[in-house]
C-alpha cells in the first residue's frame, strides 16, 4: 500500500492544484534524482515509465540522465528497479518510423540513443544486467541492446570491445535454455558481430561455435525450426570476412558437422561407394530448405576462403556432399543451385554418382534410380536439359519456376567452365568423346549420353517456331562448347574433327530395371537405335559428311533467315531467334580467335560473309547484340586470316570499307558494349531479367513477346562471364583491325593455354604490384602529411619560442638597467657614508686635541662598522665576479650551440630552459 500511495502522491502533486504532464515528469525526475529511499526512486521510475510512451520527449529531456544513473546503481540491487528502468529506456530509444521507411536524423529515439551511448558506462551496465538470471530482466536487457544495435551499431560494438565481460556474457545467454531468451540472444548476436572482426574473433574464441552447434543438434539439425536458422546465421556472421575465425573453425574440425547437418554420412564414403539413399531422397519443407541453404552458404564461405588449403584433402567431404546434393538428390531447385555455386574450382566431377529422377504423375512420391555415371556428364545434362538432366522431368510452370530452373542450368554451366578451364586434359577427354564416341556396349541400358547430346544440340538445325526452351538449350550448348575450345589450339583442332553424323545419339527415355520404385516399361533396345541411325546416314550417301563447324555456320544462316521471316509475319519469337543467333556467333568468335585454320574454314563456307555483313548494315529491325557480334566475328576473321586461300585480307578490307564502313563497324561494337543485357552479366549472375521494351532500339520498336502480359520474375541468358571478359579484353583490338594494313602482323596474344596461363600470371603479378604501389603511395602520402603537420607544429613552436625569447631578452635588459641604477645608488651612498665617517674621525681627533672626552666604545664600534663595510664590499665584488664568469660561460655555450645546431637549436634549448 505504501508503494501505491507514494506513486499516487507523486503523480497527484499538491491537493487541488491542476497538474500537466510536463509538471508530473519534472517532479518525478526530481524525486528520482534527490530521493534517498529506494522505494521512492522505484515509484518515480514506474511513473516515468507510464508517461514515456505518450511524452517521450519530455521524459527524455528531464529524466534520461537520472534513468541512466539508476541503470548503473539501483538496477544492480533491485529486480523491480531493473525491469522498470529497462522498460523505460526501451520506450525512450525506440524509433517511431515505420518499418521499411528511412529513419529521420531528428528522430527522438536516435537522440536518446546517442545520449545513452555517449559514454561506455550504460552499455557495460546493460551487459552486467544480462548476467542476472531473472527472466524479465535478461529479456528486456536483450531487447534494449537490440534496439541500440539497430540505432547505432558501431557505438555499441565499440563499447562492447572495451568490456572485459562481454564474451562471457554472450556465452551465458547462449547457455540459457529458455526459448524466448535464446531467440532474442541469437538476434542480438547477429547484429553484434556484423562487420566487426574483433568481436567475431573474441566471441568465436570464447566457445560460441560449440554452443551454437550444440543448440542446432538439440533442435534436430536442419529439421529444426527458426532457432536452427538463427544459429546458422550467427555462425555465418562469425565467419564472414574473417580469416582468423574461418581457420579456427577448420582447425577444430567443426567442418565435419556441416555435411552431417545435411544428412550426409560422416565419415564420408569412399569414391567407389554410392551415397546412401537416405541422403539423396529426403522430405523437404520450407523450414528445412531455409536451414539447408544457410548450411550451404557457410560451406561456400569456408571453401572459398581456404587459400593454401585448396590442395589439402576435402574437409569433412564437403565437395562430394555438395556434388551429390546438387546432381543426385531430390533437393529443391534453389538448393541445388546454391550447392553448385558453392563447389570449389576443382570438384570431383569424374567420380561416379547415382542419380534419381521422379516418376511421372506420382507427385514426387516415387523415384527411379539411374545407373552410376560421371558427375561431369550429369553436369552437362543439367545445363542442357534442366533439372535431373531429362527434358520434361520436372514441370516448370510459372515465371518463378522457370527462373529457378534457368538459374540451376546457369550454375551448372559456371561449374563446368571453372572445371575445364583449369584442366586441359579434361577438355581433351570430353572433346575426344565428342569426336570419336565409343560404341555403346550391347545389353546396357542408359538414360542419357550428355556428350553426344551436346553434339546434337550444336548441330541440329533450328526450326520455327522458336520456343524459349529450345533457344536456351542451343545457347547453353554453345557456351559449354566454347568453354572447351577457348584459348587452346589443341582443343580447336580436335573440335574441327567432330562430325555430327557419326555421333549416334540415343533417344531419351526413362530407365528400366534399376529403380527405387519400379514404374516404367521395357528397356531401350540400343542396337536397334544404332541400326536406325546408321540407316538414316546411309540414305544420304550423296552428301559428304559435314563437320561440326560447317553445321554451325549453316545453322547461323538459317537462324538469321528464319528471324527475318518471323519478323515479316509478325510472330512473337524474335527474341528467341536472337538468342540462337547470338549462341552461334559466340561459338564462331571463340573458335576463330587466333586460329587461322578455323578462319580459313569459315571464309570458305559459301555465302557466310553476306550472312554476317547483312545484320551489320541494317539500320533497324536487328538486335544491337546481333549487330555487334556479327561485326566482331568479321573483325576476328580479318585479323586472323593468315592462311593462304581464295579470300585474303587484301580482298576483305575493301569489302568491309565499302559495305560497312569503319565508323559503322566501331559503332555496332560500341552499342553492344553499352547494352544493359551485356553489362548485367557478372561472375555470380548469368541470368538477366527479361525487359520487354525497345531494347535500346534494337527491335525497331517491336516487342519480342508482345502476346505475353506477365514477365515478372522471368529471366534469360545471353552471355556467360568468360565470354564477357574475353570480349572486353579484345574488342578494342578488333575495332581497329579493319583500318590496319592487310600486310600487318596479327594482334599478339597467347595461342595456347600455357601462354594464356603465363599472361594471366604476369597480369596478376602486375596487378599485385600496382596494388602494392598504390598502398605504398598512400602510406607515403600519409607519412608526408604527418611530417608536414609536425613541421607546422615545430614552426609554430619555434615562432612562439622566438617571441618568448625576445620578451625575455627585453625583460633581462630592463632588469639589468635597474640593477645598474641600484648599484650606482649604493655606491653613491657608500661614498657618502665614507665621507661622513672621515668627517666624524676628524671631529674626534679635534675633540681629543681640545681635551674633550671621546668614548673608546664608539671607536671600537666605528672600527667594527668599518670592518663590516669592507666585508660587504668584498662579498659584492665576489658576486659581481661570479656573475661575470657565469655570463662568459653562457656566451661560450651559446656560441657552441649555434655552431653545431643552429639558431633553432638555441631557441629550443632556451624554450626548454624557460
Amino acid at each position: 500500500m505504501s508503494f501505491l500511495s507514494s506513486t499516487y502522491n507523486a503523480l497527484r502533486g499538491p491537493v487541488g492544484a491542476p497538474q500537466t504532464a510536463l509538471d508530473t515528469v519534472t517532479k518525478l525526475a526530481d524525486r528520482l534524482a534527490q530521493s534517498t529511499l529506494l522505494s521512492d526512486r522505484r515509484a518515480a521510475i514506474l511513473g516515468l515509465k507510464g508517461l514515456s510512451r505518450d511524452h517521450k520527449a519530455d521524459v527524455g529531456h528531464y529524466a534520461l540522465e537520472y534513468l541512466v544513473k539508476a541503470l548503473d546503481t539501483d538496477a544492480r540491487d533491485d529486480v523491480d528497479v531493473a525491469r522498470a528502468v529497462l522498460d523505460t529506456l526501451l520506450l525512450l530509444c525506440q524509433v517511431d518510423t515505420p518499418e521499411g521507411v528511412k529513419v529521420s536524423r531528428d528522430d527522438i529515439g536516435l537522440k536518446h540513443t546517442d545520449i545513452l551511448l555517449s559514454t561506455p558506462g550504460p552499455t557495460h551496465a546493460l551487459l552486467a544486467l544480462l548476467m542476472d538470471n531473472n527472466f524479465y530482466v535478461r529479456l528486456t536487457a536483450l531487447q534494449l541492446l537490440s534496439v541500440l544495435l539497430h540505432n547505432r551499431p558501431h557505438q555499441v560494438q565499440q563499447h562492447f570491445q572495451h568490456s572485459a565481460d562481454g564474451p562471457s556474457v554472450i556465452e551465458q545467454v547462449l547457455a540459457d535454455n529458455r526459448d524466448i531468451i535464446r531467440t532474442e540472444g541469437l538476434a542480438v548476436l547477429q547484429l553484434l558481430v556484423a562487420s566487426n572482426p574483433s568481436i567475431q574473433t573474441s566471441i568465436a574464441f570464447a566457445g560460441a561455435f560449440e554452443k551454437l552447434l550444440a543448440i542446432i543438434s538439440q533442435e534436430g539439425g536442419i529439421d529444426g525450426g527458426s532457432t536452427v536458422h538463427e544459429c546458422l546465421l550467427v555462425i555465418e556472421g562469425l565467419l564472414r570476412h574473417n580469416v582468423g575465425t574461418q581457420k579456427f573453425f577448420r582447425d577444430l574440425e567443426f567442418t565435419s558437422h556441416l555435411p552431417a547437418l545435411l544428412l550426409f554420412p560422416s565419415p564420408p564414403p569412399s569414391p567407389d561407394q554410392p551415397t546412401p539413399q537416405e541422403f539423396n531422397l529426403q522430405f523437404w519443407n520450407p523450414s528445412k530448405l531455409t536451414n539447408a541453404i544457410a548450411v550451404v552458404e557457410i560451406i561456400r564461405m569456408l571453401v572459398a576462403g581456404k587459400g593454401d588449403v585448396n590442395q589439402a584433402p576435402d574437409l569433412g567431404g564437403m565437395s562430394r556432399c555438395l556434388t551429390e546434393l546438387a546432381l543426385a538428390s531430390n533437393a529443391p531447385t534453389v538448393l541445388k543451385t546454391k550447392a553448385l555455386k558453392a563447389l570449389p574450382a576443382n570438384p570431383p566431377l569424374f567420380n561416379l554418382v547415382t542419380c534419381y529422377i521422379p516418376v511421372p504423375e506420382t507427385n514426387g512420391e516415387e523415384w527411379d534410380r539411374l545407373a552410376p555415371e560421371p558427375a561431369i556428364a550429369v553436369l552437362v545434362a543439367y545445363s542442357l536439359d534442366g533439372e535431373y538432366g531429362v527434358p520434361g522431368a520436372v514441370e516448370t510452370v510459372g515465371p518463378v519456376a522457370r527462373r529457378e530452373s534457368l538459374e540451376l542450368r546457369a550454375a551448372a554451366l559456371s561449374v563446368f567452365e571453372a572445371f575445364v578451364s583449369n584442366d586441359l586434359n579434361a577438355r581433351l577427354y570430353i572433346l575426344g568423346e565428342m569426336a570419336n564416341p565409343p560404341p555403346l556396349p550391347s545389353g546396357t541400358e542408359t538414360v542419357r549420353h550428355p556428350f553426344r547430346t551436346l553434339v546434337k544440340a550444336l548441330s541440329d538445325t533450328p526450326q520455327p517456331p522458336m520456343t524459349p526452351q529450345a533457344a536456351h538449350r542451343t545457347q547453353l550448348a554453345s557456351l559449354l562448347f566454347t568453354s572447351l575450345i577457348r584459348s587452346s589450339d589443341k582443343c580447336k583442332a580436335l573440335a574441327r574433327s567432330i562430325v555430327p553424323s557419326v555421333v549416334a545419339v540415343m533417344p531419351t527415355s526413362t530407365p528400366s530395371n534399376n529403380f527405387f520404385t519400379p514404374a516404367d516399361g521395357p528397356p531401350i533396345n540400343e542396337k536397334a537405335a544404332l541400326k536406325a541411325a546408321e540407316k538414316a546416314d546411309d540414305d544420304d550417301d550423296d552428301d559428304e559428311q559435314q563437320p561440326l563447324l560447317s553445321a554451325i555456320l549453316g545453322s547461323l544462316a538459317i537462324a538469321i533467315r528464319s528471324r527475318g521471316i518471323s519478323r515479316e509475319k509478325g510472330d512473337t519469337d524474335l527474341r528467341e531467334w536472337d538468342r540462337v543467333i547470338v549462341a552461334y556467333l559466340i561459338i564462331i568468335s571463340g573458335w576463330a580467335w587466333e586460329s587461322s585454320v578455323t578462319v580459313k574454314d569459315v571464309l570458305e563456307e559459301g555465302g557466310i560473309m553476306s550472312v554476317l555483313i547483312e545484320p551489320v548494315t541494317q539500320s533497324s529491325g536487328v538486335d544491337v547484340i546481333v549487330q555487334g557480334l556479327c561485326a566482331f566475328v568479321l573483325g576476328v576473321c580479318y585479323e586472323f586470316n593468315r592462311e593462304p586461300g581464295e579470300i585474303t585480307r587484301e580482298t576483305l578490307q575493301p569489302i568491309f570499307h565499302k559495305r560497312i564502313g569503319a565508323d559503322t563497324f566501331v559503332s555496332r561494337m560500341a552499342r553492344l558494349r553499352d547494352d544493359p543485357r551485356f553489362k548485367a552479366v557478372s561472375p555470380e549472375h548469368l541470368v538477366v531479367d527479361v525487359v520487354l521494351d525497345d531494347m535500346s532500339g534494337g527491335f525497331g520498336g517491336e516487342l519480342s513477346r508482345a502476346g505475353e502480359d506477365a514477365t515478372d520474375g522471368e529471366g534469360e541468358i545471353w552471355f556467360d562471364w568468360a565470354f564477357v571478359e574475353f570480349w572486353k579484353s579484345h574488342y578494342y583490338t578488333i575495332q581497329k583491325s579493319i583500318t590496319n594494313d592487310p600486310n600487318s602482323a596479327a594482334a599478339e596474344a597467347g595461342g595456347n593455354i600455357d601462354t594464356v596461363a603465363l599472361i594471366t600470371s604476369l597480369r596478376s603479378v602486375i596487378a599485385n604490384q600496382g596494388a602494392d604501389i598504390e598502398r605504398l603511395q598512400a602510406k607515403l602520402a600519409e607519412v608526408m602529411k604527418e611530417r608536414e603537420e609536425e613541421r607546422e607544429q615545430l614552426n609554430a613552436q619555434i615562432t612562439s619560442l622566438s617571441d618568448r625569447l625576445t620578451e625575455l631578452n627585453s625583460e633581462i635588459e630592463t632588469e639589468k638597467e635597474k640593477k645598474r641604477e641600484t648599484e650606482k645608488e649604493q655606491e653613491d651612498l657608500l661614498v657618502l657614508l665614507e665621507e661622513l665617517n672621515q668627517k666624524r674621525r676628524r671631529d674626534k681627533a679635534l675633540m681629543k686635541e681640545k681635551g674633550l672626552m671621546v668614548s673608546e666604545d664608539e671607536e671600537e664600534e666605528e672600527d667594527e662598522e668599518d670592518e663590516e663595510r669592507r666585508r660587504r664590499r668584498r662579498k659584492k665584488k665576489m658576486k659581481r665576479n661570479s656573475r661575470l664568469l657565469l655570463l662568459q660561460k653562457r656566451q661560450h655555450l651559446n656560441k657552441y650551440i649555434i655552431m653545431n645546431f643552429g639558431v633553432q637549436g638555441l631557441i629550443i634549448v632556451c624554450g626548454c630552459a624557460i
